[in-house]
């Protein structure tokens, strides 16, 4: 990530911490809109950063992420 200007290296933390957690928040509004219930982990969750309620939806999670990366990663 280039400079964008911190003034310390905490605003650049803080800048790329909000950055995830908003893109987090994002991910779960496109998750429920699918109708799959899940939530944001807590505690550095080594599993990841979203709990599914119903882990059987798993490969159907995988393929949503899967047309988001596609959609802005080309």
């Amino acid at each position: 990530m280039a400079n964008q200007g911190w003034d310390t290296d905490e605003d650049r933390m803080i800048h790329k911490l909000t950055l995830h957690k908003n893109f987090i928040t994002w991910v779960i509004q496109q998750l429920e809109k699918e109708n799959i219930p899940c939530q944001k982990t807590t505690g550095n969750d080594r599993n990841g950063d979203i709990l599914l309620i119903n882990p059987e939806q798993a490969p159907r999670v995988q393929e949503i992420i899967r047309r988001i990366n596609r959609q802005f990663n080309g």
